[in-house]
């Protein structure tokens, strides 16, 4: 009998390959059923599970890929990439970009699968107290160029050549079984994620927007932060905007 650890290390490429099965079938006692048939019957249990959690976290995705099709994706990913560590919450990480890798996937779809792992991450992001606009009000109004805000941990931004959020709307508007989403036809869209208390928050930004959190992320001061943003759009509103992320608890901290 070889060391546990490779009996360990075969019995799971086992479960996932029917192919390896009989490399394994000498170290699973019979009990009254072949040891074929008893991985098997483990085999199915396992994809099921993995596969329902992936359902359970792209259901959007789902519905504009169509429940065959997910379903015969969604086995291929898990065969690929099994989980590597004993967190069910955190599998399905490479989801999307295993979709964008596969031909036939349209690039909105992918995008849609980001957006909905986005949302996962954010609600299992660390908690941490949003940023109250009255602690930066008191913040002398000379300071405020080289003022650094730190985004709430729970923020995740999403960037997208096609309509992910008009989209992503679309598909949770309908049954997980219906008939497939037509794309939307729209523009670009970029997407904010985040959860400042219990409910994870998804809506729209401006690209204006995105450029201005992406450099506030990386650790920029406002000044710099604002005209990067307004690169991308010369009559940006950055009072607007740092008034309506103090309002949603997108920052976590300011100095």
């Amino acid at each position: 009998m070889p060391p546990l650890r490779e009996v360990q290390a075969a019995f799971a490429r086992g479960v996932l390959d029917p192919a390896l099965a009989g490399r394994i079938a000498g170290a699973i006692a019979g009990d009254g059923t072949a040891p074929e048939r008893r991985l098997a019957i483990y085999r199915n249990n396992t994809l099921a599970s993995l596969r329902v959690v992936l359902e359970r976290a792209f259901p959007a995705t789902r519905r504009l890929l169509g429940p065959e099709r997910f379903a015969r994706i969604a086995l291929a990913f898990i065969r690929s990439a099994p989980p590597d560590r004993p967190q069910l919450v955190a599998y399905g990480a490479g989801f999307a970009g295993f979709l964008e890798r596969r031909t036939g996937v349209v690039a909105d779809v992918t995008d849609v699968a980001r957006l909905e792992w986005a949302r996962e991450e954010a609600y299992y992001a660390a908690d941490a107290s949003p940023l109250a606009a009255a602690a930066v009000a008191e913040i002398p109004i000379e300071r405020y160029p080289e003022l650094r805000f730190r985004l709430h941990p729970t923020v995740r931004l999403v960037r997208s050549a096609g309509p992910v959020y008009t989209l992503w709307q679309a598909a949770r508007a309908g049954s997980a079984n219906g008939p497939r989403v037509e794309t939307p036809d729209r523009g670009p869209e970029q997407v904010l994620v985040l959860r400042p208390e219990m409910t994870v928050v998804t809506r729209p930004i401006g690209a204006a927007d995105l450029v201005l959190l992406e450099a506030l992320g990386a650790g920029l001061a406002l000044t710099e932060a604002a005209a990067r943003a307004q690169a991308v759009d010369p009559e940006f509103d950055l009072q607007g905007a740092l008034a309506l992320h103090l309002a949603g608890g997108t920052f976590a901290a300011c100095g």
